[in-house]
């Protein structure tokens, strides 16, 4: 019975870290992102900022073990 309860408490911090990762880390560089992206001079530079978005989602994405389209629906 404490394996179980022990086991219950690494689950509760790993979905603690995993929050934290999301509100403190993913959340703000994707925002800031996608400030970058609004305010891009011209299109090469937005171009860029888009594939930079891309692809910095889909790492965050399979970081914390979600689909991209619901990582990007919450941010």
């Amino acid at each position: 019975m404490k394996s179980s309860n022990k086991n219950e408490v690494s689950i509760s911090q790993a979905r603690q870290k995993k929050c934290h990762y999301y509100k403190k880390i993913v959340k703000r560089h994707l925002n800031d992102i996608k400030e970058s992206i609004k305010s891009s001079k011209n299109n090469m530079e937005e171009d860029f900022y888009k594939g930079r978005y891309a692809v910095q989602l889909s790492v965050y994405a399979k970081a914390l073990n979600v689909q991209e389209k619901y990582l990007e629906r919450f941010i």
